[in-house]
């Protein structure tokens, strides 16, 4: 077993283990907006964001989406995104600006957010930063793991995180993009239910938010633990 660097570079050998991960746009609450490709989330109308979405399938309490393809037991997936945003008005709250997570397909639309059933990465208010916070409420963790940049009206910021789904390992990475290292990893990541990714952006009062996936690999047939980006 070995770590593996998840440096995107088109040429070379991980070119193979390219695969194509999308949002569901059948899934996508009727409150958010995608590009065409399907490849960006957004919270607010934009030239990129600028399809809105109606469908019965669609959630309804979880502010986000699923992605178009759920995990198995065997999968090791990496996936990286770029997100984007600006704080729009003065923050008096932990409020959430963005999310990404791993949980139960059953219980994903079961609240606004799935850090309080399943195993959440969230960018949210932190006292007088806008902080990467970890969360799964159902083992009592909450940490934060990285301070983004402060939380002052009129910051607009932007950033890179790579995530990486261990379902051999049952474990969930978020890895900085700046420092190529894991900040924080979840274990015991099990369910009964089908496991799903989820990606949620929140708030567009106070902020105007979007998630990009720039790339995904599927290692699953790679023997590595985890990745380096």
């Amino acid at each position: 077993m070995e770590r593996i660097s998840a440096r995107h570079n088109p040429t070379d050998d991980k070119a193979g283990y390219l695969f194509s991960l999308k949002f569901d746009r059948k899934c996508t609450n009727s409150l958010l907006f995608l590009s065409e490709g399907n490849t960006v989330l957004g919270n607010s109308f934009t030239k990129e964001t600028s399809n809105s979405v109606n469908y019965p399938e669609q959630l309804t309490k979880y502010e986000g989406t699923i992605g178009d393809k759920c995990l198995t037991s065997a999968n090791k997936i990496y996936f990286e995104i770029k997100f984007s945003y600006e704080i729009l008005g003065w923050i008096n709250e932990t409020e959430l600006v963005l999310e990404v997570g791993v949980a139960s397909r059953k219980k994903i639309d079961s609240d606004y957010y799935v850090g309080t059933h399943g195993w959440s990465f969230s960018i949210s208010n932190c006292k007088t930063s806008i902080c990467l916070i970890a969360e799964h409420d159902e083992t009592n963790t909450y940490k934060e793991v990285k301070i983004i940049i402060s939380n002052t009206a009129g910051t607009v910021a932007t950033g890179r995180l790579g995530f990486f789904v261990n379902m051999n390992r049952n474990e969930f990475s978020v890895i900085d993009k700046d420092s190529s290292k894991i900040l924080f990893t979840f274990t015991k990541v099990v369910s009964a239910d089908q496991l799903c990714l989820a990606f949620g952006v929140y708030n567009s009062h106070l902020f105007e938010t979007k998630l990009e996936i720039m790339y995904s690999y599927d290692f699953t047939n790679v023997p590595i633990i985890n990745v380096v980006a």
